[in-house]
């Protein structure tokens, strides 16, 4: 579908009006209450409906049964409701009292000369969301919840999850590789790569858990939306997720047949060319999508030691297919199948705090790395390292969900294989071998195989009762190799395991009365963990101590309740509380230096956390406005630090006593005039120790949390510009993020803040379906550190993407 454009109203043409209006479709409506029956006549048609909730009160729609155009299903569900209708464009409709004529008391007249009207601003367009397991309004769920539209994705160039995190309140991504982004919700995320610790923000694609870190950053190809909730998810998803849950919805396909095809190209020798086709597959029961994507570009950072050598590059090939077939009325099959490859070159670290020195070749002394670098003519656009590092990841995916309707209830069965290899090798110092006595690399070979299958019972509303009931199992198996060479020793680590979770979780929802809501939830969690794992020193002063070979295994176990009263004050009003208990199974440390740390159990996290929200519409529906705020205490969260010892350290991972978060989130939409849209979020937080003395007897009590700004905030304005042969669509992106901690000792490796700029132009020529866009990102040119970690007492970063500029050709028919 093309995106949506609120006011394009002045620039619509007829014949497309007519199109759409002329087109038959075959509907199934029955009689019931004016908004859930334009929902339906919205999946049944494709097509999006501008129209303020408060116009819908109390109004009935009666039965649409048969094959008929939209404009005559319109008529008939609309006739009586002093409501009329006008086709913006073939795939919007405005449903307003300003559309109703006397001579025709349901459509107006898109030909002839009708009377003027005044301009008409669109009410915000109702969000339909699936993350908790049915169908809802966005501004009816008692929970947290940002959604990312299609739309909004494709204006906003958004490739990967590193992009997402700007635009959601309380998210935050950074990269020490595209296999190990650090990924933190409110100050809570996971730090400890090795094959038998668990992630605390999970990611599903299309319902299916997404569980190793290396594979958890998919390209965002053909997405339908991305829905964002914070705060501890379990009692509605398979596998539990105490920071918060991502939930990636690809786009179905389509009852009739259509193709989109998008070409980019931009400075650094930028290109990127996707695909889509869909409709059906020789038979109307029978859907198909397929969509593919190839980007490259090349690094814009130079290797001033390897002559030649651009890093900080991009090569991206992905394909996602998804079919659907339709045996039955009440009865659907999704197979969907999805296909990641990444092939990176290296990405040159930069020393740039410098406080303790490294020994030189030849007894030539010892510098600080800050100055070593600087000497070599280094800078963050010039690196330094001898070792020509490298990404090589690839993700396959293969899902199937089975849907079966019997009266007022719903039956799915979802089953999931995915598999992925990851090889990757960085210079972890970025200073070449040349100049210092003992530089150090960081080489991994990982392989990751998972199964689950998950069942769901679910209700429609009964009586003013509703629930849903799930089991869950899952099963993964990681094998994770990690080579640490320091000078010409190497210190190896290899990690095997096998994990298992059961679980059984359900929640119902009452309605006390018209407008209040009580909802009860809990989850029942077994998880088991079995690790083998050889180490070896290898002659290495650091990282691996001694060797040793180590069989572990544990299990934890918990049960986690959830609890949410909500009230509709007025139709544009819903204010909700929520307190839910949130878990994380416990494990064993990645890549530990000795023994001893080696069969130390990581114990699991638990949190209780408190919500107080409100989701509102006002000034006739223009301005969406929802403010969460929270209160969350967790205990025995797993940190991990890297304890330095000389010019190197040890990787170590502890449980901390307590930490308490506290914070205030809030998103808006405007729809400021017939073509001004304002949108954008800001988070306040507040994420700091109670307890914690790590395993070396240091204090951390009092200190904030890693990757935990205080400060973030995001805030994006689209423009609409009627031309006489089509119209411009402008926008302007601003991102911000306070700076924050990389450690728990906050004295230490501190990430400055930065804010961003990205801009985007786009032109859609009337009666067409091609669109024509100029974009930038980082349209300033800053230069910013986009992660920064400790290494031998000193801070190393990697640099953010200088400014990227490049044109992009769409045409859809979809």
């Amino acid at each position: 579908m093309l995106c949506l454009v609120f006011g394009f109203a002045a620039v619509a043409a007829a014949s497309d009006e007519r199109e759409a209006a002329q087109r038959a479709y075959s509907f199934s409506i029955s009689s019931q209450p004016l908004s859930p029956a334009l929902l339906a006549f919205s999946r049944t048609t494709g097509i999006s409906l501008l129209v303020a909730k408060n116009q819908l009160s109390n109004r009935l729609a009666p039965d649409i049964m048969g094959t008929m155009t939209p404009a005559e299903a319109l008529q008939l569900m609309l006739a009586g409701s002093e409501l009329g209708f006008k086709f913006i464009d073939r795939e919007t409709v405005s449903i307003s009292p300003a559309h109703l004529r006397p001579d025709n008391p349901a459509v107006s007249k898109t030909e002839g000369k009708p009377a003027p009207e005044p301009a008409v601003v669109a009410p915000i367009e109702e969000i339909i969301i699936s993350a908790r397991r049915r169908d809802e309004h966005l501004q009816k769920v008692p929970i947290p919840v940002t959604v990312l539209n299609a739309n909004l994705i494709e204006e906003a160039n958004i490739l990967k999850l590193g992009d997402v995190a700007l635009r959601v309140p309380g998210l935050s991504v950074s990269y020490f590789s595209i296999g190990q982004p650090n990924i933190h919700m409110r100050g809570i995320g996971s730090n400890d790569d090795g094959a038998a610790l668990d992630n605390s923000v999970v990611l599903f694609l299309d319902d299916i858990y997404v569980g190793r870190i290396s594979t958890i950053d998919i390209n965002v190809l053909d997405l339908d939306r991305i829905e964002v909730l914070r705060g501890p998810q379990g009692t509605l998803y398979g596998k539990n997720a105490i920071g918060g849950a991502i939930n990636m919805v690809s786009s179905l396909p389509t009852e009739e047949a259509g193709a989109e095809f998008n070409a980019s190209t931009g400075n650094f020798d930028y290109r990127n060319l996707s695909g889509k086709l869909s409709g059906p597959l020789g038979s109307p029961s029978l859907l198909g999508r397929l969509s593919v994507s190839a980007r490259e570009r090349d690094g814009w950072q130079d290797n001033i030691v390897l002559q030649g050598n651009k890093q900080h590059d991009d090569k991206n090939y992905s394909l996602r297919a998804k079919t659907l077939y339709l045996p039955r009325d009440d009865l659907e099959w999704y197979l969907a199948y999805d296909y990641n490859k990444d092939k990176l070159n290296s990405t040159g670290r930069i020393p740039v705090v410098g406080r303790v020195p490294i020994q030189l070749t030849h007894d030539a002394g010892s510098q600080l790395p800050t100055d070593i670098f600087a000497a070599l003519g280094g800078d963050p656009e010039h690196a330094t390292n001898a070792v020509a590092g490298h990404t090589n990841r690839t993700i396959g995916g293969l899902s199937s969900r089975v849907s079966l309707e019997r009266t007022n209830h719903r039956f799915t069965a979802i089953t999931g294989y995915r598999n992925s290899d990851f090889d990757w090798l960085e210079d972890s110092t970025g200073l070449p071998g040349a100049v210092i006595a003992l530089p150090i690399s960081d080489f991994v070979d990982e392989s990751h195989r998972q199964f689950s299958q998950e069942f769901r019972w679910s209700s429609g509303d009964q009586g003013g009762l509703n629930y849903l009931l799930g089991l869950y199992y899952l099963r993964e198996e990681t094998d994770r190799k990690e080579h640490f060479t320091i000078g010409s020793n190497k210190a190896r680590s290899h990690q095997q395991n096998t994990s298992e979770s059961f679980a059984f979780f359900g929640e119902t929802s009452y309605h006390i009365g018209h407008a209040t809501k009580l909802t009860l939830g809990g989850r029942y969690t077994y998880d088991r963990k079995d690790l083998e794992q050889q180490s070896w020193n290898g002659g290495s002063p650091a990282i691996i101590l001694e060797d040793f070979a180590l069989d572990s295994s544990a299990s934890w176990q918990d049960f986690s309740p959830s609890g949410s009263l909500s009230w509709q004050a007025r139709d544009s009003l819903f204010l909700f509380i929520r307190a839910a208990k949130g878990f994380k199974n416990g494990g064993f440390q990645g890549a530990p230096a000795t023994r001893e740390s080696a069969m130390r159990e990581i114990d699991p996290e638990t949190a209780w956390d408190f919500e107080i929200g409100m989701k509102s519409l006002w000034y006739q529906d223009r301005l969406q406005l929802n403010i969460a705020g929270f209160y969350t205490r967790y205990k025995n969260l797993q940190v991990t630090q890297f304890k330095t010892v000389d010019n190197f350290g040890v990787f170590e991972t502890s449980n901390a006593g307590s930490a308490n978060l506290k914070g205030l989130e809030t998103e808006f939409t405007f729809n400021a005039t017939e073509n001004l849209e304002l949108r954008g979020n800001y988070a306040w937080l507040d994420a700091r120790y109670d307890r914690f003395n790590d395993v070396e007897g240091r204090d951390f009590s009092g200190n904030r949390l890693r990757q935990a700004p205080e400060h973030s905030a995001n805030l994006a304005a689209r423009y609409l510009w009627a031309l006489n042969p089509g119209t411009l669509n402008m926008r302007l992106d601003y991102r911000y993020q306070s700076r924050s901690y990389q450690e728990p000792d906050n004295e230490v490796t501190t990430l400055p803040s930065f804010d961003l700029l990205g801009a985007r132009l786009s032109y859609l020529p009337r009666n067409s379906n091609w669109e024509f866009s100029l974009w930038a990102e980082n349209l300033l040119d800053e230069e910013y550190i986009a992660h920064l970690y400790l290494l031998g007492g000193n801070d190393y970063a990697l640099f953010g993407t200088p400014r990227t500029v490049g044109i992009s050709l769409r045409y859809s028919s979809l």
